[in-house]
């Protein structure tokens, strides 16, 4: 494919016109994000951002309005079919030159003569890139709707399933699977909040200020004009300056896309790790006909899990190439080409992030392995508890020396945590049996913890970039 990204979805009428209702509800749909780069849907928005300009220079006597009524009225991907972009642009290798070139055998001789009147290629791909991104952030933001519907739904199903909290590999204390979740929750909250302030950057993009962006060519009323297209475009009122020489907003678009596919890795694999033999707290959902291994029919391997990794570990590089067009020469040079990034990385985001709705929604949970494996460490786990108890009666430093003096014995004697207790009259004289298996068993939780859970679920909200 020559010229306009690749082939494949066909746009449905105005892509723009729905990027005015930043409102709307959206789905998490890789492929109606695929579809703004594509073709069809490409060439729409090129054609709504032409339409645009010529609409608002109409309104200030910039061109006559017949112009672009009838820019306007053809301003449709039909008339720009791919076979005659393509049999174009082979002889004058330049996109813009070959799409008006072949929507210009459709206009009217008044509109004919204005379309693309003043204009410079780099503001009409610049602004249709950042009319693709604010697109993608609307879908983007619905997928991390979706995980956090998905993740509040575990929290809740498992705010009081106790699970062996580890730091450093190590068993630590008992927390629960509910608690685990809440922090994802909390995450992913922030990243719609980071969506929806990159997105305000976004919407002040849009851009119509010549060829080195000192409004050259465009005439007296060009200040007007732009502000005029940008909100015929649905965005709020341009920045001042020029942003083609720095794009710092696509960088940023990058950066932030990057943090969230980091966030993917992290649960990925947690999940992945949660799954192994020797754990096997956490199952993923698979369906039937699933083959794990060619070779070893008894293993069930992570395929999701994996897939977050990977994308943890590619979509921050495709991170960085925006970050590097940041670094650019003079007023409005094009040395890294951002637009194929631009579209690999709000693809890759969008799928990632719908990946990660499905693994969490079929996750299975093994509430009974997790109590088996806390009681790896027969009781240990739980000594916190006991040292608090005990301090009520004593000094807490003798009381934390105690404790590991029993710990110590029951290594010793290759016993139980509770046998040891329950051997030592410094323990047994404040606490009876009751008291010490009430405070070891991991089932027990504490109201804080499972507070915590359902007070991250009530602050999760509605927070995003559609708000």
């Amino acid at each position: 494919m020559k010229g306009l990204m690749t082939r494949g979805f066909r746009a449905c009428g105005s892509i723009v016109a729905s990027l005015a209702l930043p409102g709307a509800a959206m789905a998490c749909s890789p492929g109606s994000v695929r579809g703004l780069f594509e073709y069809d849907g490409q060439t729409q928005i090129i054609l709504d951002v032409e339409a645009a300009m010529a609409r608002a220079q109409a309104r200030h006597g910039v061109i006559p309005q017949e112009a672009a009524d009838d820019i306007s009225s053809k301003a449709s991907v039909e008339f720009v079919p791919e076979e005659s972009f393509d049999a174009r642009y082979d002889i004058v290798q330049h996109r813009m030159v070959a799409l008006l070139d072949v929507w210009r055998e459709t206009l009217n001789p008044m509109g004919d003569q204005y379309v693309h009147y003043g204009a410079t290629t780099v503001d009409i791909y610049g602004t249709a890139t950042m009319l693709q991104v604010d697109r993608a952030i609307e879908m983007l933001d619905s997928c991390l709707a979706e995980n956090i519907a998905a993740m509040t739904q575990l929290a809740q199903d498992h705010s009081q399933t106790p699970m062996i909290g580890r730091t450093l590999g190590q068993h630590a204390q008992p927390i629960t699977f509910g608690k685990k979740v809440s922090g994802w929750i909390s995450e992913y909250v922030r990243h719609r909040q980071r969506l929806a302030e990159l997105r305000a950057r976004v919407r002040r993009s849009a851009i119509l200020k010549g060829a080195v962006g000192n409004y050259s060519g465009l005439g007296d009323k060009a200040i007007a004009v732009e502000a005029s297209f940008a909100a015929e475009l649905g965005f709020d009122p341009p920045y001042a300056a020029d942003w083609n020489g720095t794009r710092d907003v696509l960088a940023e678009y990058g950066l932030v896309l990057g943090l969230i596919a980091r966030s993917h890795e992290r649960i990925g694999q947690e999940v992945f790790l949660l799954m192994g033999t020797d754990i096997g707290e956490v199952s993923e959902g698979q369906d039937d006909g699933v083959v794990g291994s060619s070779s070893m029919p008894h293993k069930r391997n992570p395929q999701v899990p994996e897939r977050l990794i990977h994308a943890g570990r590619t979509i921050p590089r495709l991170a960085e190439v925006l970050g590097d067009d940041v670094v650019n020469f003079f007023e409005r040079d094009n040395t890294s080409r951002p637009a194929r990034v631009v579209e690999e990385i709000s693809i890759e985001s969008v799928s990632t992030a719908r990946a990660l709705t499905g693994l969490l929604a079929g996750l299975e949970v093994d509430s009974a392995q997790m109590l088996e494996n806390i009681q790896k460490t027969r009781g240990f786990a739980l000594s916190q508890r006991i040292a608090f108890a005990l301090a009520d009666h004593m000094p807490r430093v003798e009381a934390e020396a105690l404790v590991k003096e029993v710990i110590q014995a029951a290594y010793t004697n290759d016993v139980p945590f509770i046998d040891a207790l329950l051997a030592d009259p410094r323990v047994t004289r404040h606490l009876d049996a009751g008291a010490l298996a009430s405070l070891i068993h991991p089932a027990n939780i504490e109201a804080p913890a499972i507070e915590q859970v359902g007070r991250v679920i009530a602050e999760a909200g509605e927070t995003g970039a559609e708000q």
